[in-house]
């Protein structure tokens, strides 16, 4: 519900906002130490970038489902056995790392969805996602895997968030703050994200 009423909110309010910003340049942003200094940010603004700034959390891990591996004989009652197979296929099993930051009025998740089968992580798939209220910003800057073996793996994610102010003019950024959260995947499904 809430994903909807953001998507739908941010579609009306920040197409318009793009067409008009086409041409122009764009605005060079700069962070900002203290919020209180900033002019013409709402109440409401500073409490979401407040929020976003306090830190995130790691959610709670994902449902584990399994699969059994390719190969696995079965028995006449329905068992798997290696009675045939020289070494036992492991299950594979699939989870899903997730970092979210901020409220409902600006978020960001990082996440990381993989399969691993006790041994080795078998596969991975990172993606983020972000959404704000207008005229906060938040915006994905990519995430991507700095390290990998087979039984760990690491991501980068970075996000910007920020603040603004209708004008006369259009949009203006006055306040942008980016943030770096990574994830770390293992071959025996734990995983773990943190800020930094």
């Amino acid at each position: 519900m809430r994903k909807t009423l953001v998507t739908a909110l941010t579609a009306v309010l920040l197409v318009p906002t793009a067409a008009a910003f086409a041409d122009e340049k764009p605005v060079t942003e700069k962070p900002v130490e203290n919020l209180q200094s900033v002019e013409g940010l709402s109440d409401e603004q500073r409490a979401a970038v407040s929020s976003f700034t306090k830190g995130g959390e790691e959610s709670a891990p994902a449902v584990v489902t399994e699969e059994p591996a390719e190969g696995a004989a079965e028995s006449a009652d329905g068992n798997q056995a290696a009675a045939k197979a020289p070494a036992r296929p492991l299950a594979v099993r699939h989870a899903r790392a997730t970092y979210y930051r901020g409220s409902a009025l600006m978020w960001t998740r990082d996440s990381v969805d993989f399969s691993y089968n006790g041994r080795r992580i078998i596969k991975s798939n990172p993606y983020q996602q972000a959404g704000a209220i207008f005229p906060n910003i938040a915006r994905n800057l990519g995430i991507s895997k700095y390290y990998g073996t087979s039984k760990q793996q690491r991501f980068r994610a970075r996000n910007r968030i920020g603040a603004g102010v209708p004008s006369p003019w259009g949009h203006v950024t006055v306040y942008t703050a980016d943030f770096v959260h990574r994830l770390e995947i293992h071959a025996n499904g734990r995983w773990r994200a943190w800020a930094g």
